[in-house]
């Protein structure tokens, strides 16, 4: 699709990255000035399924640009059009967004300074807060699917843009096992809460766990549970037996304040009666958290911002 211009609108300039159901390209959209966008389109192999499966996968896709349109959380990319293939695939034109995934952040610097990590978990907190008032579950927060963006400012700012996963939240069981092998549930297994590893149902608190699992990587370097065995299969039995969550906890060593390693933990709990309520609860949590500290810290300029984003370090910082 390189060089193609679709609807006399975007024309492909390359692409972005493929995931399991879409493939996204960076284009330029013609009547704005040749703005850059990201165009995410159902991946070709669909068009060989029976018309059956192609047309639910379309939906989906169609679901999702609609979803994200829906919210106004700073976290979430805007989706500026959708619009059909001339063989019937639909496409998404949303915002593009310049910067590294959060996945890679954490691979290459192994741990955040705690501010930036609270700052960031509290912006993906907030949005999710906001999916999950209007009655939805992502089930598949992780790194891998939000990209950290700098402004001219050095504001750091996250967003999330794959909401292939969203479903909404029912109270009876068999509605997340439909159509999913309960030994293969759909997410991420590093990221996943013990009731989404049994193909249970899910809420919120399971998106909280996410999260949490995601902070615990942030300040500490390493994941919540680490396993000699590689692969999902070993992480799935884990989180479906009695096994400790975190294995390893955030103590002193990790230089925490107090209240934000009690928030971790409890994000962490099991069951998921033992987490904070909602994730608006938690997002209050982070943020009380990060005021009291930063009314007692000197706070200097992450370090990283220049590896990442070719700025220098600001004045006044180390």
């Amino acid at each position: 699709m390189i060089g193609q211009t679709i609807d006399e609108e975007f024309e492909i300039i390359r692409g972005l990255g493929s995931g399991s159901h879409a493939d996204v390209f960076m284009a330029k959209q013609r009547s704005m000035g040749d703005r850059l966008v990201a165009l995410k389109v159902l991946s070709r192999p669909y068009l060989n399924l029976r018309e059956a499966d192609f047309q639910r996968a379309a939906r989906a896709l169609r679901r999702e640009g609609m979803l994200l349109g829906a919210f106004h959380a700073s976290c979430f990319i805007d989706v500026y059009l959708t619009g059909t293939l001339d063989d019937e695939r639909p496409y998404l034109a949303m915002e593009f967004v310049q910067g590294p995934t959060l996945a890679k952040m954490i691979g290459e610097l192994s741990r955040l300074d705690v501010f930036t990590a609270m700052n960031l978990a509290e912006q993906i907190a907030e949005g999710l807060a906001e999916l999950h008032a209007a009655g939805y579950v992502h089930r598949d927060v992780t790194p891998s699917n939000i990209i950290v963006a700098e402004s001219s400012l050095g504001a750091l700012s996250c967003k999330i843009f794959d909401f292939g996963t969203v479903t909404k939240t029912v109270e009876k069981e068999d509605r997340h096992r439909k159509g999913y092998d309960p030994e293969h549930p759909l997410g991420t297994a590093a990221y996943m809460s013990p009731e989404q590893a049994r193909a249970g149902r899910v809420d919120g608190r399971a998106d909280q766990f996410a999260l949490s699992t995601m902070v615990y990587e942030m300040v500490t370097g390493a994941r919540p549970i680490a396993l000699a065995a590689p692969g999902p299969r070993p992480l799935l039995e884990y989180l479906r037996g009695y096994g400790p969550i975190p294995q390893e906890p955030v103590d002193a060593k990790h230089s925490l304040p107090a209240s934000l390693a009690r928030a971790i933990h409890r994000g962490l709990e099991r069951e998921p009666e033992r987490r904070f309520a909602s994730m608006a609860e938690f997002a209050n949590s982070l943020s009380d958290t990060r005021r009291k500290a930063l009314a007692v810290t000197d706070i200097k300029a992450p370090r990283f911002l220049k590896r990442f984003f070719g700025v220098s370090e600001r004045p006044g910082s180390e």
